[in-house]
């Protein structure tokens, strides 16, 4: 066992407190690998799973670990490690980045339906029970990684520390893309300009979007990097505040007057939903992002809302190891000017409080929050 410690944020229970911690570092088993933190990303599901109950995060034991949005440096490979998930030749001191989910390969879905990011019995780097006992370094908000389980996948990184953070959420994005099938002349509306509705903007234009309309319901910070993600056109709802001239924007705006070809909708809340279906032209596609966790319920008429309209209603739920692989090239494209989302970098003990603020919906010191990243060599205030 090495004399060397690391640093690591645990959540105690449901609701409870993040509290930090020191452990030894471990001597890599055969196979495995051991990364120091260069940036994690701060992700709102990282506060939902927080103020959670415990069967709303999948019945795991406490504490858990939490932070999955991971750019790291190799600093020990076990016996045998020689190659990253797809075969690139690794070396202590090269770049990776993390996909965070481990699928077991053996259910029905990881083997026969081919959707293993459904697997029954997966565990994650993010999410991981019973943090507090070995291996620890089980997830981001930490000083370290050890990817320690055998069906860990990870990829090395030919670009810099914050693109590689990006990885995992421009995986949720590629997924949506993949179900959008977008085409060349369509209309996309990207409803939300949060973090994955701006990568959504970015990656739609190279996907071959002729037209992006990126929405935001107040917030003209994220609305101006939308407009240098790539958007065409921006709406605002303090500018238009109601949602039949929201509609009316879409469709005037749209390359064919009937509405958006493809609608993504990035936003969290139910209502968000309801409303991404109007702006979707008949017989086009709706692809549904942004309602991670539970945020209720809207009125929904099959015959009207669905069957007499004929669009495709498609649910994107996560990432699996062939978006990261497809993400990979796109956050290194220098045509998507991804760094410009990170607007704050803080210490590893300011992630509680940056959490808090997301939950708020406030700023942080002074300034709107778009992408937070966790840098652990900052020194604590």
């Amino acid at each position: 066992m090495s004399n060397e410690t690391g640093r690591m944020l645990l959540l105690d229970k449901p609701d409870g407190d993040l509290i930090l911690h020191e452990f030894p570092l471990p001597d890599p088993a055969p196979g495995t690998v051991l990364a120091r933190i260069e940036l994690c990303g701060i992700c709102g599901t990282d506060m939902h799973t927080w103020h959670a109950p415990q069967e709303a995060v999948f019945g795991v034991e406490y504490p858990i670990s939490l932070g999955h949005e991971i750019s790291a440096v190799i600093t020990a490979l076990g016996k045998d490690a020689k190659t990253d998930s797809v075969g690139k030749p690794i070396k202590k001191g090269d770049r990776i980045g993390l996909i965070p989910a481990i699928h077991c390969g053996q259910c029905y879905f990881c083997k026969i339906a081919k959707t293993p990011e459904k697997c029954t019995s997966w565990i994650s780097y993010g999410t991981w029970a019973k943090a507090d006992q070995e291996p620890h370094f089980t997830a981001g908000y930490s000083d370290y990684i050890y990817l320690s389980h055998p069906n860990s996948y990870f990829l090395k990184s030919d670009t810099t520390a914050e693109r590689t953070a990006f990885l995992e959420p421009m995986a949720v994005v590629v997924h949506g893309l993949l179900h959008a099938n977008i085409q060349p002349g369509d209309t996309v509306v990207v409803n939300g300009a949060g973090p994955i509705g701006l990568l959504t903007v970015a990656a739609s234009k190279i996907a071959g979007a002729s037209r992006v309309i990126a929405t935001d319901k107040y917030n003209r910070t994220r609305l101006d990097l939308a407009r240098e993600m790539g958007a065409d056109l921006t709406m605002c709802h303090l500018d238009i505040p109601e949602e039949k001239d929201r509609k009316e924007f879409v469709y005037d705006n749209s390359f064919n007057l009937v509405g958006a070809d493809v609608v993504i909708n990035a936003v969290g809340v139910a209502a968000a939903f309801k409303e991404s279906l109007g702006f979707v032209r008949d017989s086009g596609t709706m692809v549904e992002v942004g309602n991670f966790v539970d945020s209720g319920t809207i009125p929904f008429n099959p015959c009207k809302d669905l069957l007499e309209r004929g669009i495709k209603i498609i649910g994107s739920f996560d990432n699996e190891a062939l978006h990261f692989v497809r993400s990979m090239p796109l956050i290194a494209d220098p045509r998507l000017p991804i760094e410009k989302l990170i607007s704050h970098r803080v210490p590893l003990g300011a992630v509680p409080d940056v959490l808090t603020a997301i939950q708020k919906n406030e700023k942080y010191e002074g300034k709107e929050m778009v992408k937070v990243m966790m840098d652990p060599s900052m020194p604590e205030k």
